[in-house]
């Protein structure tokens, strides 16, 4: 039942989707932006998706369906249509328990900048991490953080030897399904550009989705990152793994 709900709230959120349009000769599997980047954006946030994609195709591959999860963990589903030469993308993603939307629109270049805006930071740094993604009670989860210039290092290795970013400040805030703060940690990013903080899971803490902020901010510059982890409750007295 409750897949049958999520699917409803999908197909309400893009029924407006599907009106009828004059199609071209557009192959939209090598014409989607985010296909090319790998990365998805909130109006605050990017999220890098996984490999593990699964793609419909309706109306002689007019439409295309992607669906799949974020490396982050999140879950999104986008819409892709030929319209007049051009491909439309719509998307949402799910996020801290409420559904958010996704923009595809170009991020505002150099030139286009005015006087204004300047008086804001610039959303440019790049934050990669490695992370305990799923963690049993009783134990302990690491996260790993690393800034780099994203000119530099443009196929997001976390162990590139150049390019990383030392002296930026490292916000993290992990909060629980109820919004209530789990863990923090505040510092600045190493001579390699790494920042790492860890946590101890209680006994007995039940399964649930920990939602982990992470803010990289400098005189110029401030971006973030948010990430799922999951705790799994005990471990299992047989040693198996959980599903």
């Amino acid at each position: 039942m409750k897949r049958e709900i999520i699917a409803g709230i999908f197909i309400l959120s893009f029924g407006l989707f599907f009106s009828t349009n004059t199609y071209a000769e557009v192959d939209p599997l090598t014409e989607i932006p985010f296909l090319q980047t790998g990365a998805i954006n909130t109006d605050e946030n990017q999220f890098q998706i996984s490999n593990d994609i699964q793609i419909r195709e309706f109306s002689n591959g007019k439409i295309i369906r992607m669906s799949g999860h974020t490396i982050e963990g999140f879950p999104y589903i986008t819409y892709s249509k030929i319209i007049d030469d051009e491909i439309k993308t719509h998307g949402i993603i799910y996020v801290g328990g409420e559904f958010m939307p996704l923009s595809f629109e170009e991020k505002t270049t150099q030139e286009n900048i005015t006087e204004e805006d300047t008086m804001e930071k610039e959303d440019d740094l790049q934050i990669l991490v490695q992370y305990t993604q799923r963690v049993y009670s009783k134990q302990y989860a690491s996260i790993e953080i690393k800034t780099y210039d994203p000119q530099q290092n443009k196929l997001n290795d976390f162990n590139l030897n150049y390019g990383h970013l030392s002296n930026i400040n490292i916000n993290v805030m992990v909060l629980d399904e109820n919004n209530e703060e789990f863990h923090s940690a505040n510092g600045i990013t190493n001579d390699r550009g790494l920042f790492e903080t860890e946590f101890y899971i209680p006994e007995r803490y039940p399964r649930e989705n920990l939602t982990v902020t992470i803010t990289a901010e400098d005189n110029d510059s401030r971006s973030s990152k948010l990430l799922q982890m999951f705790t799994l409750g005990e471990t299992p007295s047989d040693g198996s793994s959980s599903p």
